[in-house]
């Protein structure tokens, strides 16, 4: 046997050895796909319940927080002076209403 028929054959039987390698890789992927989704169609009751206390947890911390940050800013623009309560923004209304009424008749 030549040099070049030994290389050969090493070669085809390392590309068949990297294909059933592959074709193995392939099949344990398929299978836990499978079972990913065996797990999905039976529902929620494979969430384990710390996980989920920890989840409800994470919303709520966010939402409370939130709320607490806005009310702060609220109060911080209100005492340096730059928040217009509910009063201003309804006397301003009011005064870009006539505002808007003495030019409609002075116009006419």
């Amino acid at each position: 046997m030549s040099l070049e028929e030994a290389i050969k054959i090493i070669q085809v039987h390392e590309r068949a050895r990297q294909g059933c390698l592959r074709a193995k890789f392939m099949r344990e992927i398929r299978a836990q796909e499978e079972r990913e989704k065996m797990l999905s169609l039976q529902g929620a009751s494979t969430m384990d319940p710390d996980v989920a206390s920890t989840i409800i947890q994470k919303v709520w911390k966010g939402y409370s927080q939130r709320n607490k940050t806005l009310k702060l800013r609220e109060e911080e623009l209100i005492f340096i002076g730059m928040h217009l309560t509910l009063t201003l923004r309804l006397t301003t209304k009011i005064l870009l209403s006539a505002k808007s009424t003495r030019e409609r008749r002075n116009v006419c």
